[in-house]
């Protein structure tokens, strides 16, 4: 038995060798004491997305969870890349505290190979950790199969097109991601995704025949939102990014009278709605105001506008729409009013109302838009877009429906709202041989080079993805079948190489 100065002796030295040890824990880097041990895995929906998990046993330490995806042996495309930190991994609870450990989803595989991953878990001391994953994958045979074999009309080769991958809109299923090898790597369910966009964590798809945004997780998890306004009754052709939310094309019923085409809002995640404009009490009140009776122009229940695009310019507070019948419009976000129209004069509403001719811009150099397509803004403030080149085919009786081209191009135009003058810099005429009359895009993928996509070749029967350069030099070109404009709808260029989930 220990005297009780032994014992306390004995105590003592307990606590001092504990402390030290304590110590000696806390000063090792966050990494080293997260208990990371074996990766475990499991197939997710689709070979594309697969789950992974891991011991963790602090989540308050963790900054962020980065992934890359090696490249198959014959591909050029640069890895995917992806980050998720902490705040997204905290939404979707991706940490369990009681088992003390982290599952979350990696996608961007390839089907029926085996990827090799890097996995780096950051922690916030700086520290990592670093392992090595190989997932082996399935076939896949789902609705966007026939992404799965391209026409490879030119394939990619070393030098970058200026971007890795792409993701597609389509009339097949949710929005699919491709990269520049064509190889598909990205898909979920069937279903459409005209109306679509990647947000800062997830995809966002507009319902073609509900007033309902579904948001698929990159695990092709789904969840839904209903506008909180019963006026509307569904999303159609471009979803883009607002001033806070997101730009929606809505077709809405009033008094019984259905609006096609005509109304975009700026809604958030939830559906509630921010802000709206409808173009046709817009275009009513500046007809008026310059003398015109705007009757036979505004049509309600009729599809008199056609909007396909819509998106906001931040530099300018401004809206730029596309209606396909007509012209692009140029709006101030705030007021809503017209600051200046762009299109074929030819057309009725140029020819016959003197106070929409007053806001047109003058063409000094090039072709006009016609029937255009997915408007965008170039960093120098020119204005891209596809030039279908079909003329209009809803205008009222005994009008003029405008000028018809055999051809399509991508279209670039310097605009001088002082002047009121537009030119149109660059374009690609492909010769003169691709004609694409409804929907397709274009998109520049970093300064002088290009993402084409010609969604209704041969009489509506293919689509085309084309990567060039501004003297017209063709990095890659796929093609597929289709019909109408189901294949692709809109391609835009995708960071799948650099994308940071938030």
């Amino acid at each position: 038995m220990k005297s009780p100065t032994t014992l306390l002796l004995w105590i003592l030295m307990t606590v001092l060798l504990c402390a030290c040890g304590g110590k000696d824990d806390d000063d090792k880097p966050q990494a080293e004491r997260a208990g990371i041990g074996a990766i475990g895995q499991a197939p997710g929906a689709t070979p594309f997305v697969a789950q992974l998990n891991y011991a963790l046993r602090d989540f308050a330490h963790l900054d962020s969870v980065h992934y890359t995806i090696a490249g198959r042996p014959d591909s050029h495309s640069r890895p995917v890349a992806v980050t998720y930190d902490r705040a997204w991994l905290g939404r979707r609870a991706a940490w369990d505290a009681g088992s003390a450990r982290i599952a979350f989803p990696v996608f961007g595989l390839y089907a029926n190979h085996r990827n090799e991953l890097t996995l780096t878990t950051r922690f916030r001391d700086g520290s990592t950790h670093v392992a090595q994953v190989a997932i082996a994958t399935g076939s896949y045979t789902g609705p966007a199969t026939i992404y799965d074999a391209p026409q490879v009309r030119t394939a990619r080769g070393a030098a970058s097109p200026g971007f890795e991958y792409m993701l597609i809109k389509n009339g097949v299923t949710s929005p699919v991601i491709l990269d520049s090898d064509g190889q598909l790597r990205w898909a979920s369910g069937p279903g459409t995704s005209f109306s679509s966009l990647f947000g800062d964590d997830a995809f966002y798809v507009g319902d073609g025949s509900a007033p309902v945004l579904h948001r698929f997780d990159v695990d092709t998890s789904v969840r839904s939102s209903r506008l909180d306004d019963p006026k509307f009754t569904n999303f159609h052709h471009e979803l883009a990014r607002g001033k806070t939310g997101f730009l929606a094309e809505l077709d809405a019923r009033v008094g019984g009278v259905l609006l096609l085409e005509s109304i975009v809002a700026e809604i958030d995640i939830s559906g509630r709605v921010l802000k709206e404009w409808d173009l046709g009490q817009i275009f009513r009140a500046a007809m008026r105001a310059g003398g015109d009776d705007p009757a036979n122009f505004v049509r309600d229940g009729v599809d008199w506008f056609h909007m396909n695009s819509a998106i906001y310019d931040a530099q300018d507070n401004a809206l730029l729409i596309s209606s396909r019948e007509n012209f692009v419009v140029k709006l101030d976000y705030d007021t809503g009013a017209i600051r200046w129209l762009l299109g074929d004069t030819s057309k009725h509403w140029y020819v016959n109302y003197p106070s929409l001719r007053a806001l047109a811009l003058r063409v000094t150099e090039g072709k006009v838009p016609i029937g255009q397509h997915s408007l965008s803004v170039a960093p120098n403030r020119e204005l891209l877009l596809f030039n279908n080149g079909l003329a209009s085919l809803n205008q009222p009786a005994g009008t003029p429906a405008g000028q018809n081209r055999r051809y399509s191009t991508p279209s670039r135009y310097a605009i001088d709202d002082k002047a009121r003058t537009a030119r149109e810099v660059w374009t690609w005429d492909g010769e003169r041989k691709l004609l694409s009359d409804i929907c397709s895009s274009a998109y520049e993928s970093a300064p002088g080079q290009y993402l084409v996509a010609y969604s209704s070749l041969a009489e509506r029967t293919q689509a085309r993805l084309v990567a060039l350069d501004t003297a017209g030099q063709i990095a890659f070109d796929y093609a597929y079948p289709s019909e109408v404009c189901n294949t692709v709808f809109i391609a835009e260029p995708f960071r799948l190489d650099g994308l940071q989930l938030r």
